[in-house]
């Protein structure tokens, strides 16, 4: 009997014989792995154009969630924001499943968005915070459906604290410290009661620097994997949270300022929303740990999840955590 695998790696030649045959009108002449993660991305070459096949984990999410995902896409592209184009087969259907040895999986091959970025930080900030307030105002609007699990305490607290305990049975001063830290922002968080529109709505969940393309000063949003419903504070805080991990002062920045100007311009943020891009930064860094803990147990090896990278990782929630309630 063949020995049970928890993933595998598809072949590039064999996926471009399929694309052939799924694609066959745009002329698909190379596929190539591009990385892996929460998908396997594989980078095809065309005559014309450049494509992205995002091939799905086993078990990551259902065919009915990927379809309403790219019909959000197509949604929101067609109401005015720039977002990656996705790229039907022969046959109409955006979707299409593989048959790995660990069980299925989905594909869904998308357009390469046009980027080539200006220098002007602070106005590629501005435009970015325009659009993400642009995307919750045409959400709410259009009342999308989304089957995923929300963006809420459970799949920013109760999840990590439960994926990364384990990780951290040496540590336990540090878990102790996580666990209690994110039991008092989620008080906090709720105090504010922000449980309805527009504080929660739909969030494309994972809004950072790998996930826009720009060109020249204008965004185009991609990988909408992590989409739900949520706070919208959260949505906002991503960003930013992002930039931090290279640059602890970004929140300073003049580009992060008017990404949030940028947002306020379209939608306004009260006081309880703008503490709350703190708390929720504290809360990605949680998200982040046990989602690293969470591919340890799909495709990932587990040299790099050390002590050295919770240390890293537990210091930067620190700071935000700081943040907010000083």
């Amino acid at each position: 009997m063949p020995f049970e695998v928890r993933y595998s790696q598809l072949r590039s030649d064999a996926l471009l014989n399929e694309l052939k045959r799924r694609y066959s009108y745009i002329k698909p002449i190379s596929c190539q792995l591009f990385k892996t993660g929460m998908n396997d991305v594989y980078v095809v070459k065309a005559e014309q154009n450049t494509y992205y096949l995002r091939i799905s984990l086993t078990g990551m999410h259902e065919r009915h969630d990927y379809e309403e995902e790219l019909f959000i896409i197509n949604s929101l592209g067609g109401n005015g924001i720039k977002v990656v184009t996705p790229v039907s087969c022969e046959d109409g259907s955006f979707v299409w499943q593989i048959n790995a040895p660990e069980g299925i999986r989905y594909a869904v091959m998308f357009l390469e968005a046009e980027k080539g970025p200006s220098n002007d930080k602070v106005k590629m900030g501005y435009n970015l915070g325009q659009m993400v307030a642009q995307m919750h105002m045409i959400a709410d609007e259009n009342n999308y459906t989304v089957s995923r699990n929300p963006i809420d305490f459970t799949q920013l607290i109760k999840k990590p604290l439960k994926m990364i305990q384990s990780h951290l049975e040496h540590r336990s001063t540090d878990y102790f410290f996580l666990q209690n830290a994110a039991e008092e922002l989620s008080k906090s968080i709720d105090d504010m009661g922000m449980t309805q529109r527009p504080h929660w709505g739909f969030c494309h969940g994972d809004v950072h620097a790998k996930n826009v393309c720009f060109d020249g000063n204008k965004p185009t949003l991609i990988d909408f994997d992590c989409m739900g419903y949520g706070w919208r504070a959260y949505d906002i805080c991503v960003f930013a949270w992002y930039e931090t991990l290279t640059n602890s002062e970004y929140i300073k920045d003049d580009a992060c300022k008017a990404y949030i100007e940028g947002y306020k311009s379209v939608r306004q943020l009260d006081g309880n929303e703008l503490s709350a891009i703190n708390a929720f930064s504290a809360l990605r860094e949680f998200w982040l740990m046990g989602h690293h803990a969470d591919l340890l147990g799909r495709n990932e090896g587990s040299g790099w999840y050390n002590d050295g990278d919770f240390d890293f990782h537990i210091g930067n929630f620190k700071l935000w955590y700081k943040r907010f309630y000083n």
